[in-house]
């Protein structure tokens, strides 16, 4: 009767032992299909908050990364529109250059067909966007920045006949170009309260990449384009300017357009500057992510193979385990005491 009780025991025992084996089972079968050790933060004991602490790392990098890939393609877009400005440009440069190497033959209406043309990519490159967001309106992105190019034509239209006229002499017809502001050069109203924007490169690292439509680049392009596309000889006899007022006024809003293609030039060396600095922050937060994804890789991941040869042992063991159990279960002290 003994040797049965303690058959019993024993086969408790076994039951104790096959859930046991069930569980660490389906500990490594979850290794298998996951490739990772625990289920929950809280069985990796000690490591856990440091898991926690680099995957939020890892999600603040790929925000960092986007607001990066955002930025570059922006710079990307504007520097292909001021290279365009600064083209456009330079081709009405080039024409008032080979008209006046040209002396008595010098024709005004060439430079003014060149002009006209030219004005009107300018016009478009200031309102270049991406998607419904402009890119040259600094924080005021919904709002288109050159509007109302009727506007600076029909003031520079005034400030020429006044000069033509006699109203005003060349140096103040000049000046009066010079000095317009944005509302009578056709600028959105909302524009000159735009901030300047910024892409957050890190926790403590904003890349400055702003480039405004009314910036003095391109407001000097638009004024001295509409004066060439407007622009007429002075008739001798008829108008009150002389052909030496006309060329000093010419040489004049020629150097006004090339110091405009200057400025554009120097808003070019700080895209790219601001271009540079990012890809420089986009390289380094890509080698963080890759350290990070190998640390938690060796803090998080199972050995997939050790799993799976512990898993069919352990199968080994169950079956095995099952077999006892059946052998034991024909010897109950029931059966032993009815005999």
């Amino acid at each position: 009767m003994a040797n049965n009780v303690s058959t019993l025991g024993q086969q408790i025992n076994l039951i104790s032992r096959v859930k046991s084996i069930q569980a660490q089972m389906s500990t490594y079968q979850q290794q298998i299909s996951t490739g990772l050790k625990y289920q929950t933060f809280k069985d990796y004991g000690a490591d856990s908050m440091r898991i926690q602490r680099y995957r939020s790392d890892l999600v603040d990098i790929e925000g960092f990364v986007y607001n990066i890939d955002i930025a570059q393609v922006n710079i990307e877009q504007m520097d292909t529109a001021l290279n365009e400005t600064i083209e456009q440009a330079g081709n009405v440069l080039s024409a008032i250059n080979i008209q006046l190497a040209k002396g008595s033959e010098f024709d005004i209406e060439t430079i003014k067909q060149v002009a006209a043309t030219a004005l009107q990519l300018v016009e478009a490159n200031m309102n270049a966007k991406i998607g419904d967001r402009y890119l040259f309106t600094g924080t005021d992105v919904s709002n288109k920045p050159y509007v109302s190019p009727g506007v600076v034509t029909t003031n520079v239209q005034t400030r020429l006949e006044d000069w033509l006229d006699g109203t005003v002499n060349t140096s103040t017809f000049l000046n009066n170009v010079k000095t317009m502001t944005d509302n009578q050069l056709g600028y959105s109203g909302t524009l000159g309260s735009a901030k300047n924007i910024y892409a957050r490169a890190d926790v403590t690292f904003d890349v400055d990449y702003t480039v405004l439509a009314n910036n003095d680049g391109f407001k000097n392009i638009v004024a001295g384009l509409n004066v060439l596309a407007n622009m007429e000889m002075p008739v001798e006899g008829t108008d009150v300017p002389t052909k030496d007022d006309f060329h000093t006024a010419l040489n004049d809003i020629y150097k006004f357009v090339q110091d405009g293609v200057q400025n554009l030039r120097n808003s070019q060396a700080k895209t790219a500057s601001a271009a540079g600095a990012l890809q420089t922050m986009r390289d380094n937060h890509l080698n963080d992510r890759q350290t990070l994804q190998k640390i938690l890789e060796n803090t998080e991941s199972a050995d997939v193979t050790d799993a799976a040869v512990k898993f069919q042992a352990l199968q080994g063991q169950l079956e095995a385990s099952y077999r006892v159990t059946a052998i034991l279960s024909q010897l109950s002290l029931s059966r032993f005491l009815g005999t």
